[in-house]
């Protein structure tokens, strides 16, 4: 975003670059994503650093889920990509903070929509463990080459780094994500079978909470 600003900026000043409402509407814009890109990093920050406040309670899955899916569901049928809930038919309730992990499920959702192309669809699958719950997200969009997985959730990673500006994404949604997951004990993880064959991105919680 600086570089961009900063482009426009000088080439106002020389007299090569109109200073219209389409220049003055493209650097907000990038004025935006600037203060986005600030806002992810020092939510981060504090995550990694485990000095963001949890406020943990008993929630069950199927809450958890529900909330993310009244959120996101109206983009999911905009698009035309099926949102379909696989939850148990009762599982206990887990102790986490409710608007921490609604975040991780709303961030891996979106993910998954944004690389779904109309007409494929994404699941929510609860699984009840011995000592966690995992939660999982699988699509049956573009899928991810191997030698990408490792780094997925490493900041400002991008399999694509071509999309970076058409996304408006700041390239550490999925290393927040992680940063969640771990202060509540848990761990995150992504699986695909290659280009083409969709991802699977899943994380457990331990029944014991944080």
């Amino acid at each position: 975003p600086l570089a961009t600003i900063e482009g426009y900026a000088e080439g106002a000043i020389d007299g090569v670059v109109a200073t219209d409402e389409a220049t003055w509407a493209l650097i907000l814009d990038e004025v935006g994503r600037l203060h986005r890109l600030v806002a992810d990093l020092q939510e981060l920050s504090r995550a990694e650093a485990r000095q963001l406040p949890l406020h943990p309670s008993l929630v069950t899955p199927r809450a958890l889920v529900e909330r993310a899916d009244a959120r996101l569901a109206p983009q999911f049928a905009e698009k035309g990509v099926t949102l379909r809930l696989e939850l148990p038919t009762s599982a206990p309730a887990i102790l986490v903070d409710p608007d921490r992990i609604t975040q991780v499920l709303i961030n891996l959702l979106g993910n998954a929509l944004q690389h779904t192309p109309s007409g494929g669809g994404v699941t929510i699958r609860v699984i009840a463990e011995h000592r966690a719950m995992c939660f999982q997200i699988q699509d049956t969009g573009i899928g991810i080459a191997a030698e990408h997985l490792p780094y997925l959730f490493e900041r400002f990673y991008r399999v694509d780094k071509a999309r970076a500006r058409t996304t408006g994404g700041t390239g550490i949604g999925l290393t927040i994500c992680k940063a969640l997951v771990e202060a509540h004990a848990g761990r995150i993880w992504v699986e695909s079978a290659g280009h083409g064959q969709g991802a699977t991105f899943s994380f457990t919680l331990p029944h014991g909470g944080v």
